[in-house]
């Protein structure tokens, strides 16, 4: 999926300059190639950012976007139906996007939506497209009844917070964020931090020590938890802690004999069976992994399965 709230962010930065051309996806029926909420942005250079499935429906959602002037209304809702004797697009269902011209005064309204989604706070795009192809965006309290409405949440990027900056930190982390989520990695080895930098856009936070990880910091149903630290007694300190969280996923790196040892010096201190089920460890899908590279996109794959409802 395209990074939404990456979009959204662009939107509210180039609306400052320039006018811009969107397109929404706002309903799919059958097999399509991409999903509501889809986005395709068009500068005023034709720079492309984005996808609404590419192939023929993106070559003419993009001429669509050309086309647009204005004069136009401000945009207009397409129906395109992917059938091969038609269109030559063979998946066989349908997709409607709302074309629109972006006015910088929209500006604002770009930037709450992207202020609420770094702050981890979803947002509900409003539109409202009357006959006369005059498209309104609605603010949460504004109401409008004379035209089509359209409402598609957008979630903030899921939080992935790795334990350990070691080889899988390494590799996993900068994979996970080009796959949407938004990463923090934390270790207590100031040296080994300086010494192996991560790249732009993930957080690096260089602990004390490693109890009270989750110190000012929550970690509920948009949170993804891997522990990979140094040492197996920081990671059964860490994992003691993310038990008692809300995270959506928790993984610790380790083979079947260290779980039955941590899980036991668990279950001594009162965890119940039902908060270490919780655990994926051995973590990662099973497909054979040994590097730290491989290890990195079992894991990935996996919490992927889990975001998307499959885990």
């Amino acid at each position: 999926m395209p990074d939404r709230v990456a979009l959204i962010r662009k939107i509210a930065v180039q609306l400052q300059d320039a006018p811009l051309r969107l397109a929404l996806v706002v309903a799919r029926h059958g097999s399509a190639p991409c999903a509501v909420g889809d986005l395709l942005l068009l500068d005023q250079a034709g720079q492309v950012s984005g996808t609404v499935g590419g192939g023929r429906l993106e070559q003419e959602v993009i001429v669509g976007l050309q086309q647009l002037t204005p004069d136009a209304g401000g945009g207009g809702v397409r129906h395109f139906h992917l059938v091969p004797e038609q269109d030559g697009m063979p998946c066989g269902g349908a997709v409607t996007v709302l074309l629109v011209r972006l006015e910088p005064a929209l500006q604002p309204y770009f930037a709450t939506a992207s202020r609420c989604l770094q702050q981890g706070i979803p947002f509900k795009l409003r539109v409202a497209v009357d006959v006369a192809a005059q498209v309104t965006w609605l603010e949460a309290d504004q109401t409008d009844t004379n035209g089509q409405l359209f409402e598609i949440p957008v979630a903030p990027n899921p939080e992935l917070l790795i334990f350990g900056a070691g080889h899988i930190a390494q590799a996993l982390a900068p994979m996970a964020q080009l796959a949407g989520f938004t990463v923090t990695v934390l270790d207590d080895r100031p040296g080994y931090l300086a010494a192996h930098p991560f790249a732009a856009g993930i957080e690096v936070v260089c602990l004390e020590r490693f109890e009270k990880v989750f110190s000012g910091r929550d970690a509920g149903v948009n949170s993804f938890l891997v522990i990979a630290t140094y040492d197996h007694d920081y990671d059964r300190t860490v994992l003691a802690q993310a038990l008692a969280t809300g995270a959506v996923y928790i993984g610790m790196v380790g083979s079947r004999r260290k779980r039955g040892e941590l899980f036991g010096l668990l279950r001594q201190a009162g965890c119940s069976e039902t908060h270490l089920a919780r655990v994926h460890c051995p973590v990662g899908l099973a497909i054979g992994a040994a590097t730290p590279a491989e290890i990195a996109v079992s894991i990935l794959a996996q919490m992927i399965s889990v975001r998307r409802g499959r885990g």
